[in-house]
């Protein structure tokens, strides 16, 4: 067995043991996305509250960010969304879409801190899923963390994705949710 596959199958094994008590029903929440406006910067550049929370959502190694983060993340090709429960923005999202894989990745997920382990992680996943499967071109979406993100980690497995790799450009897993076909 390869280091990699090794490193891989620890890592896995490690980190859902421990999210199985950290995982909450997202079908209790009730929230919708909506596509992400200018306004809203500031609200989500309040949720990087930790060193740890900037280097899971966007790498980022130097903390605090700049105020402008959020708008940093914006360009073409890129699909951004708010989740908003009760008139209030709970999570943001994106969508990048990658043409030549059939597939969108989903990056830069961030729910406020205040409500965090309540399902919004796992439910901006699914709705987020959801959008990037009504794509006929699209026949997977991928997310990538890190191996330090056990939270994440249940958040994902609850929205379905499954473990499918150590990630090829950042240190941590790939996950994946294949697209069902006629949808």
């Amino acid at each position: 067995m390869l280091a990699r596959e090794r490193r891989f199958l620890y890592i896995s094994r490690n980190l859902i043991y421990a999210v199985i008590n950290l995982m909450s029903d997202p079908a209790r929440v009730k929230a919708d996305i909506v596509p992400y406006t200018a306004e809203y910067s500031r609200v989500v550049r309040s949720w990087v509250d930790s060193e740890e929370t900037y280097l899971n959502v966007s790498r980022g190694t130097v903390f605090p960010p700049p105020d402008d983060v959020v708008d940093s993340w914006q360009r073409d090709g890129v699909s951004s969304f708010l989740l908003f429960t009760e008139g209030k923005p709970v999570a943001y999202g994106e969508l990048w879409f990658r043409r030549l894989e059939r597939a969108v990745e989903i990056v830069h997920l961030i729910v406020d801190q205040y409500r965090r382990s309540q399902g919004y992680g796992t439910k901006m996943l699914e709705l987020l899923y959801n959008r990037a499967a009504s794509r006929s071109e699209v026949s997977k979406v991928l997310v990538n963390l890190s191996a330090d993100a056990r939270e994440a980690l249940g958040c994902y497995l609850k929205a379905g994705f499954e473990l499918v790799s150590t990630s090829d450009h950042v240190e941590g897993l790939q996950m994946m949710r294949s697209v069902q076909s006629g949808r």
